[in-house]
């Protein structure tokens, strides 16, 4: 339900930072414009947290469960104590790495809009917007590869049962971790 809900307002941010650029004083454009600066909010917090926001929905739709996930389905994935300490492992070991990656993305971003404000040469714009680029798909591999290591734990059996519940696999959509 996540996902569906920050690709509607991705969308409609787009097309209402456009429709804000056309639009006449007074018109619902502002509401758009607000959508979008929530969105951004809601994926700061999200990226300060280390969370997905929707990063690894790719493997998540494919059948590559989250550790998150897995951890919320326990009971049903009728995981082992070996399984749910392997998994929370791997969760912790992601959550860091994804803490410490978001900070040096939301750094970039920063800096970005910094050199922007100062009307740096545009050599130095795209050196830090291609930059601030790198380090958001680092952030995403760090939660896309959890998702390939967290569906090595799980049996046949398990991910099977993981694809027939509301939040597992192909047709889905989510939020991930």
């Amino acid at each position: 339900m996540k996902a569906k809900v920050w690709m509607c307002v991705a969308v409609l941010a787009a097309g209402g930072v456009r429709a804000q650029e056309h639009a006449p004083p007074g018109s619902g454009a502002s509401a758009t414009q607000a959508a979008h600066h929530e969105f951004l909010k809601q994926e700061r917090a999200a990226i300060e947290r280390g969370e997905g926001f929707g990063m690894a929905l790719a493997a998540d739709r494919s059948g590559y469960p989250g550790p998150k996930h897995i951890l919320e389905l326990r009971e049903q994935l009728k995981l082992t104590a070996e399984q749910q300490a392997a998994v929370e492992k791997l969760f912790a070991a992601m959550k860091e790495k994804a803490i410490a990656r978001g900070k040096e993305v939301l750094a970039a971003e920063e800096r970005l809009e910094k050199l922007f404000a100062e009307a740096r040469p545009e050599v130095e714009l795209r050196e830090e917007s291609y930059r601030a680029a790198s380090l958001r798909a680092e952030l995403r591999w760090v939660h896309l590869a959890a998702h390939l290591e967290a569906k090595k734990l799980l049996t046949a059996e398990q991910l099977m049962t993981y694809r027939h519940l509301p939040w597992g696999g192909a047709g889905h959509s989510h939020s991930t971790q």
